[in-house]
């Protein structure tokens, strides 16, 4: 009996720990600067007329269970030029149509760059180091411990996306011609 309840005891005590681990995981500081930064870079861009079929703007989340309960927790609420974010999450191989902005959190050339190339011209957001010059839009980065970004402003140009120079001025522009990146 004794060792019953001992075994009891370690399993609620392992069990509350495995929450406390989800729990923290579902709440991460850099996650909700993340979702903060998408937003702004959702307030403060513009988009070439799309159809009127879709009232939402929708965002797509390529990455982690946690993160994509960030982005849902406080974005969702929220709205852009009268229309209501909604968050979805991207499936292994979504369709270029899916999404007005997608955050693909891929870290590995080998995959990112045929997922940039499905979403034409959705804006597209992410953190991995060779995301502008694989075609991204918008590259996530922490400098100096605070949240930072760049932008591709050709990718941007041609996917009809411009995006305030209110915004911009807090980030770094840079251009990706054929002739590679220049500052």
């Amino acid at each position: 009996m004794r060792v019953n309840a001992q075994f009891r005891g370690w399993s609620a005590a392992f069990v509350a720990g495995a929450l406390c681990v989800v729990c923290s995981a579902a709440s991460e500081p850099e996650d909700e600067l993340t979702a903060a930064t998408v937003l702004s870079c959702l307030r403060y861009s513009e988009w070439a007329p799309m159809g009127a079929a879709d009232s939402y703007l929708s965002v797509g989340v390529l990455g982690r269970p946690a993160l994509l309960f960030t982005f849902r927790r406080l974005l969702e609420d929220k709205s852009v030029g009268g229309r209501p974010i909604r968050v979805v999450e991207l499936p292994p191989e979504p369709t270029s149509t899916c999404c007005q902005v997608v955050y693909l959190e891929i870290e590995k050339s080998t995959e990112l760059k045929p997922a940039l190339a499905r979403f034409g011209r959705a804006l597209k957001i992410g953190v991995a180091d060779e995301f502008i010059e694989l075609g991204g839009d918008v590259h996530l980065l922490i400098v100096d411990g605070h949240m930072s970004f760049e932008v591709n402003r050709d990718s941007l140009e041609r996917s009809g996306i411009t995006i305030s120079s209110k915004l911009l001025r807090f980030g770094q522009v840079r251009n990706m011609r054929a002739r590679g990146p220049a500052l």
